[in-house]
C-alpha cells in the first residue's frame, strides 16, 4: 500500500524539487521508503508502505531492460498464481513482489493485463519505447487515482492535495460536485469538489501519448439471473469464493489483523481468517460511552470469543472529535458519507499500533442487498404488480410485507417513503430515499445556484440508475449502489486507514464474488426478514448465530446530536456563522441559524454543511 504521483509535461522538463514535494506530501501513505524517476518531461514519485517483499520491492520499479517503469499503489492478491503462469510462459523474475508481476503482465498482454488482476490497485506505467503513459484503477475503486490536464500537461496522484502541491495553487470549487454532495453526501461520476481535477473511475484505464488521451472501461458489472441454481448451490458457491478471497488476502509479509464490528460482514472475515490462520488474529473495534445504538462492542466481543481473537477496543469522545474534524476532511480531500468516518479513523489508529494490514467488511451491503431501503422499493413495486397482474420481482407481495415486519428499523423508512403519493417511476422513488436534502435550493445562496446553472443531480443519478434498462429492479438499485455509493465508502476506507499508515483490505470486493452476487435472483438475497439472506445462509454454522441473524445492526452511528446539544454547540456556531463561512458564499446565513437553533440541533444536513465549510477552510482559504 503506497502513495503515487506523476507528471507528463507537454514540452518542458520536470521540476525535481516540485515532484519531491508532491510525493512527500503523501508520506503517511508510505512512510517506509521513497522513490523517484525522471525522464525529461516524465516524472514519477512513490512513497512505500512495506507489505510484500520487504527487501526487493522498492519503486519505481523497472523491467529487465529498463524500458518500462511502474509506480503502484495496492495489492494484487493472485500475484503468486500469475507469477507461476508468467514463469511458465518464459518470464524471469528478480523479485518476489506483486509489482514486478504487473510489469511482466503488461509486457505479455499490454493494456489487457488489468483483466488478469484480482486485487485493489492504482498504477502508472511509463513505456519508454512506445512513449505512452498507462494509468489504471481497480474494478471497484478501492484505491484512488486523480488527474488534472492543464494546457497539455498531465498531473496525477493518489490524493488531490498532491496535485495542488506541484502547481502551488489553492483549490477552485466545482459547484456541480458540491451540489451532488448536498443531494447524496457523495459526488457522482468523475467529478470532484476541485474544479479541473477528476478521478479515474473504477474499472477504467487511461492512455496518454503524443496523439492525445484515451480512456477505456475494461470491466463492468453484468446482470443476468441464473434460475438454474438452487439456494443451496448459491450458498455453497458464495462460501467457497468468500473463503478463497479471505485466503489470498491473508498474504502478507507483515503483521495482519481485522476490523470487527457487531455485524455479519466483518464477523465473516474474522471467523474465516481465524479458521485459515495458525496464529490468533488481532481484531479492532470502537464504541461510544453513550451506549445504546452507539456501542456495538458487546456484539463484537461475541464474535471475538467465538473466533478466539486477540481483541482491542477504543472509546473516543467529543474531545477527540473536536481535535480531528478538520484534519479528517483534509485527509478525505473532499467530504463523503456520514460521521462514521470519525470512529473509522479511531479504529484505524488503534489497529496501526498493532499491525500494518487489516481486513474489513466493505462491499457486502451494496452487492448482496444489505440495506432495508431495498425492501421499501420492492413493497411499492410489488403492490403495483399485484394490481396489474404482472410478476417480475420473484418475491411475492406477502413475503415482502412479512420481511419488513421483522426488520426492526423499517417503520421510520416506511413513514418517510409513503408520506406523499405512493406510485412513481422506480428511479424517482429510489432517488427520494437516498436524497439527503430535498429543499437544498432554499439553503444555498442565489450566487451558488447561478454557478450550478441547469445541472441536475437527479438527471445524472437517473443516467446511472437506468444505464442498463433490461436489469431487474433490484440489480438496477445494486448497480447504482456499487458504482456510485460504494466508491464513496471506499474513499473513506482508504483515507482513514492511510492517514494511519495502515493497509485496509476488503475480501467481499473480489470480482468473482460480485459477479456471482449479480447473478442471484431477488428471492435468493431477500428472505425471512433478513437482508443479505444468502450470505447468512452461506455462513450458517461458521460464526455466532446471534450475530449472523441480527436484524437491528446499524452502520457506525456517532452521538454527534447528543454532543451538539451541549459540548459541540459553540463549535458548530463558530464553524458555520463566522465571517469566513459567509465569505464562501454557499449558504444563506439565516437558514444556517435556523438549523442550529431549531429543534433538530444536528442531522445529516447540518453534518454536510459543516463538512463543506471545513473543505473551503482546508483548501481554498
Amino acid at each position: 500500500m503506497c502513495g503515487i504521483c506523476g507528471i507528463r509535461l507537454g514540452s518542458s522538463r520536470v521540476d525535481k524539487g516540485k515532484l519531491i514535494r508532491m510525493r512527500d506530501l503523501l508520506t503517511y501513505r508510505g512512510p517506509d521508503d521513497e522513490g523517484l524517476y525522471i525522464d525529461e518531461n516524465i516524472g514519477l514519485g512513490h512513497r512505500r508502505l512495506n507489505i510484500i517483499d520487504l527487501e526487493t520491492g522498492d519503486q519505481p520499479m523497472m523491467n529487465h531492460d529498463e524500458s518500462i517503469v511502474i509506480i503502484y499503489n495496492g495489492e494484487i492478491y493472485n500475484y503468486i498464481e500469475l507469477r507461476e503462469e508468467l514463469i511458465g510462459a518464459g518470464h524471469k523474475f528478480r523479485t518476489k513482489s506483486d509489482t514486478e508481476v504487473i510489469i511482466q503482465l503488461y509486457e505479455e498482454y499490454g493494456f489487457d493485463c488489468v483483466n488478469k488482476l484480482n486485487g485493489m490497485f492504482a498504477f502508472a506505467i511509463w513505456d519508454k519505447n512506445k512513449r505512452h503513459l498507462f494509468l489504471a484503477r481497480d474494478h471497484f475503486g478501492i484505491k484512488p487515482l486523480y488527474y488534472k490536464f492543464n494546457n497539455g500537461d498531465l498531473f496525477f496522484a493518489s490524493e488531490i492535495k498532491a496535485i495542488l502541491e506541484y502547481e502551488g495553487k489553492k483549490a477552485e470549487p466545482n459547484f456541480m460536485a458540491i451540489y451532488d454532495y448536498l443531494t447524496f453526501q457523495y459526488v457522482l461520476e468523475d467529478k470532484t469538489f476541485f474544479k479541473g481535477i477528476n478521478k479515474l473511475l473504477p474499472g477504467h484505464y487511461m492512455v496518454i501519448n503524443n496523439n492525445g488521451v484515451r480512456v477505456e472501461k475494461y470491466w463492468d458489472i453484468e446482470c443476468g439471473y441464473d434460475f438454474d441454481k438452487s439456494e443451496e448451490e448459491f450458498a455453497g458457491e458464495l462460501y467457497d469464493l468468500l473463503r478463497d478471497s479471505v485466503r489470498i488476502q491473508l498474504r502478507s509479509d507483515v503483521p495482519l489483523g481485522a476490523h470487527l464490528s457487531g455485524g455479519v460482514d466483518t464477523g465473516a472475515a474474522v471467523c474465516l481468517s481465524s479458521d485459515l490462520l495458525d496464529n490468533r488474529i488481532k481484531t479492532f473495534t470502537a464504541g461510544f460511552e453513550e451506549g445504546g445504538i452507539y456501542d456495538d462492542t458487546h456484539f463484537a466481543r461475541i464474535t471475538s470469543k467465538y473466533a478466539d481473537t486477540e481483541h482491542f477496543e477504543r472509546f473516543p469522545d467529543h474531545n477527540d472529535f473536536l481535535g480531528l474534524f478538520d484534519k479528517l476532511i483534509w485527509h478525505l480531500d473532499e467530504p463523503v458519507a456520514a460521521p462514521g468516518l470519525f470512529p473509522q479513523y479511531e479504529v484505524s489508529k488503534l489497529a496501526s499500533s498493532n499491525v500494518k494490514v487489516v481486513l474489513g467488511g466493505q462491499g457486502s451491503d451494496e452487492t448482496l442487498g444489505g440495506y432495508t431501503r431495498y425492501y421499501i422499493i420492492y413493497l411499492e413495486q410489488a403492490i403495483k404488480e399485484s394490481i396489474s397482474g404482472k410478476n417480475s420481482l420473484h418475491i411475492p407481495l406477502q413475503d415482502i410485507i412479512r420481511n419488513l415486519s421483522q426488520l426492526k428499523n423499517y417503520n421510520p423508512l416506511l413513514s418517510f417513503y409513503f408520506k406523499e403519493n405512493l406510485f412513481g417511476d422506480p428511479d424517482s422513488r429510489y432517488f427520494r430515499l437516498i436524497n439527503r436534502l430535498e429543499n437544498k435550493d432554499e439553503l444555498v445562496t442565489g450566487d451558488f445556484l447561478s454557478e450550478v446553472g441547469d445541472y441536475s443531480s437527479f438527471d445524472t443519478f437517473s443516467g446511472i440508475f437506468n444505464k442498463y434498462k433490461d436489469f431487474e429492479l433490484l440489480n438496477k438499485i445494486l448497480y447504482f449502489e456499487t458504482t456510485a455509493w460504494l466508491p464513496a465508502l471506499l474513499q473513506v476506507e482508504d483515507r482513514m486507514s492511510m492517514a494511519c499508515s495502515l493497509e485496509s483490505r476488503v475480501p467481499f470486493l473480489d470480482k468473482r464474488i460480485v459477479e456471482l452476487a449479480f447473478s442471484m435472483p431477488s428471492n435468493i438475497k431477500f428472505r425471512d426478514g433478513a437482508t443479505k439472506y444468502i450470505l447468512r445462509k452461506a455462513l450458517d454454522g461458521k460464526m455466532p448465530g446471534e450475530i449472523l441473524w441480527r436484524t437491528d445492526k446499524l452502520g457506525f452511528p456517532v452521538p454527534i446530536k447528543e454532543w451538539s446539544d451541549s459540548v459541540l454547540r459553540n463549535y458548530i456556531k463558530d464553524k458555520l456563522m463566522d465571517g469566513k463561512a459567509m465569505k464562501h458564499g454557499v449558504f444563506r446565513q439565516e437558514k444556517i441559524k435556523e438549523m442550529i437553533e431549531g429543534e433538530k440541533t444536528f442531522d445529516r444536513t447540518l453534518w454536510g454543511v459543516m463538512c463543506i465549510e471545513s473543505w473551503f477552510e482546508n483548501f481554498t482559504n
